[in-house]
């Protein structure tokens, strides 16, 4: 049953006390104070600290470990607050100190310009004389990033002036992105019902609603919701667009892409090769959307259709229980995913219920101090519902695997986090379409849910990411308006979806609703999704041909993520070139297959029907 802004608001469903008794509490605040205490210590300890050299070698391993640990920490109270943040975006107290996070955050990023100046003003041979130290080998590869970023950042005084703007300037205005989209609520008006109240969370779960009225009713109303705001979240978008392309030729970036690649630790080539695989192979998803409308009874799907489900005779409305119990049943056959799913659901990780105040969109997020991660998610019985609670749970596996790791050898990148996740939801559809003893309609569920995230990955992704190219591209020449903002979204989604989708039934507010268009410390928080969601359709077939071997192979790669660019650790786990287009080919070609089965099943209902 969907929550309604009248009832009683129901609390969070994970547990957080393994990070902190509570917010507020004591260990919390000695915890914030010690933490506060020691980041100042490390800032003046870098003041006066010369660059890496032979006579203060010892001391340079001491300082490094000590800002490790550091960044661990501040890792584990990130993660606290941000959970309780999303979890409800009315307590007070949770977003004050979020606010005063970034403040802690601003100091943190003091520290770290100081220390890739110093990094940056040593030698090549005192580097390395540095990171051969048996203390700091195995953090090799993140110091010598922080290095590289050292030929970005502008002098230490003007990056430090940055830090402290970015809490009141693009700091604030991601919060007020969060703030407006946790308070906002629409109206569902479905012709022969009573009016009811709704978070903008719901949305999405209605679109994967049976009846096309309630899809049709949900995007309206909650676009009419995101319209009554929408000069307050155009100006959010302006102003953190703004802020990164004044600060980009000041760091020496050349294009505003530049930043998202190296955080995605990927060369512009692969990432070419990767689209122009896409772009050429884009028919496959639009065809299955063809087939799909006709399951429908439409000419062509409108885009709240996209996560409709078949009228096939499944039941596709699963309640909690269910739900998990499908994730459990198809991690069986990967006994270490399965033990981790099993424990993050009795020792409650996973934040999945509809309620007043919680946010829209979904996360899985880590604590290095405890080795455990949570999940935040909406669950209202859908079968996407599912397979996001498939792919945070592959998040926490992820992290799970690089549990032994030194701190600094677990931030991996975006593309590569991806590919833990999407290996997740993949053993769960295949689980189905795999069992002999799986009904033509319940294959037909799932293969529309699996041929649906491809049209996500092969369709949306490129859509949200032509979006943000020609937005950064326009923004450079001054501030976009929301008109413009709607025809720049219309356009990106005719570009890709064509004739797939009645043009008169898109959605020119997605560039409002969409969470990731505002996360303050990641700009093209997109492509890495398609790269992920190929990449292990690559390595998921390899693992079905190669067996149970083939599990440690694959944490292996997942344990090196944090450790090279996504091309060595491809490279080095499998032999995989990811500049070659023709690998990306191979694993749309998995999509393709699926696709001819799907439409094979479809022909065989439509002929006897």
């Amino acid at each position: 049953m969907l929550w309604a802004m009248n009832e009683r608001p129901r609390a969070a469903d994970w547990d957080l006390t393994p990070y902190f008794s509570s917010l507020g509490g004591e260990d919390y605040q000695t915890f914030k104070r010690d933490l506060e205490t020691d980041l100042e210590r490390a800032r003046a300890e870098l003041d006066v600290l010369a660059p890496p050299a032979p006579e203060n070698q010892d001391r340079w391993v001491t300082v490094l470990e000590q800002l490790e640990e550091l960044t661990a920490r501040m890792r584990h109270l990130g993660s606290f607050l941000g959970c309780s943040a999303a979890a409800n975006s009315r307590d007070e107290a949770a977003k004050r100190d979020t606010a005063w996070l970034s403040v802690l955050r601003a100091s943190v990023e003091k520290v770290m310009v100081q220390l890739r100046a110093r990094l940056a003003m040593t030698s090549d041979d005192n580097f390395t004389s540095l990171c051969s130290t048996p203390e700091l080998e195995p953090v090799s590869f993140a110091l010598a990033r922080y290095r590289e970023e050292a030929r970005h950042v502008m002098a230490p005084e003007l990056e430090e002036l940055a830090a402290d703007l970015g809490v009141t300037g693009i700091g604030a205005w991601g919060r007020l992105y969060d703030q407006v989209s946790g308070n906002l609520a629409f109206t569902l008006e479905v012709p022969g019902q009573a009016p009811r109240t709704l978070p903008a969370s719901a949305a999405r779960s209605l679109y994967g609603d049976p009846d096309p009225e309630i899809r049709r009713a949900a995007l309206s109303g909650v676009n009419r919701a995101w319209e009554s705001v929408a000069d307050t979240v155009a100006a959010c978008l302006n102003a953190i667009a703004g802020t990164r392309l004044v600060l980009y030729p000041r760091r020496n970036v050349d294009h505003f892409l530049a930043p998202a690649l190296f955080d995605a630790a990927i060369e512009r080539s692969t990432l070419d090769a990767m689209f122009s695989a896409v772009r050429e192979r884009q028919d496959i998803p639009r065809r299955f959307l063809s087939v799909k409308a006709r399951w429908l009874g439409q000419e062509r799907l409108g885009f709240q259709d996209l996560e409709a489900p078949l009228p096939c005779g499944d039941e596709t409305r699963l309640d909690w229980s269910q739900g998990v119990e499908r994730v459990l049943s198809a991690f069986a056959s990967y006994p270490a995913l399965h033990s981790l799913a099993r424990e993050a659901i009795a020792d409650r990780w996973v934040d999945h219920s509809q309620r007043e105040g919680k946010r829209p969109g979904g996360f899985c997020s880590s604590s290095p101090l405890i080795n455990q991660s949570r999940i935040f998610m909406t669950f209202a019985g859908a079968l996407g519902d599912v397979q996001t609670l498939a792919h945070e749970l592959g998040h926490a596996f992820h992290n799970r695997v690089m549990r032994n790791l030194r701190p600094w050898q677990r931030r991996y990148p975006m593309t590569l986090a991806e590919t833990a996740s999407t290996f997740a939801e993949q053993l769960v559809t295949d689980a189905v379409l795999s069992d002999p003893s799986s009904l033509p309609a319940h294959k037909l569920a799932v293969l529309d849910t699996r041929l649906g995230d491809a049209a996500a990955f092969l369709l949306n992704i490129p859509m949200r990411f032509d979006f943000e190219t020609s937005f950064y591209q326009e923004r450079q020449s001054g501030e976009l308006s929301v008109s413009r903002l709607k025809e720049l979204m219309l356009e990106a989604q005719l570009s890709n979806y064509r004739d797939s989708l009645d043009p008169s039934q898109l959605d020119p507010w997605f560039w409002a609703s969409k969470l990731h268009f505002y996360i303050v410390g990641t700009s093209f928080y997109n492509f890495p999704y398609t790269f992920g969601y190929l990449f292990s359709l690559g390595l998921f077939a390899r693992g079905k041909a190669a067996g149970p071997e083939f599990f440690s192979r694959y944490e292996h790669l997942l344990e090196m993520t944090g450790n090279d660019t996504a091309e060595g650790v491809a490279r080095r786990a499998f032999g995989i070139d990811l500049g070659d287009r023709e690998f990306w080919h191979s694993c749309i070609d998995l999509i393709e297959a699926d696709l001819d089965v799907f439409s094979s099943l479809s022909s065989e209902h439509f002929t006897h029907s």
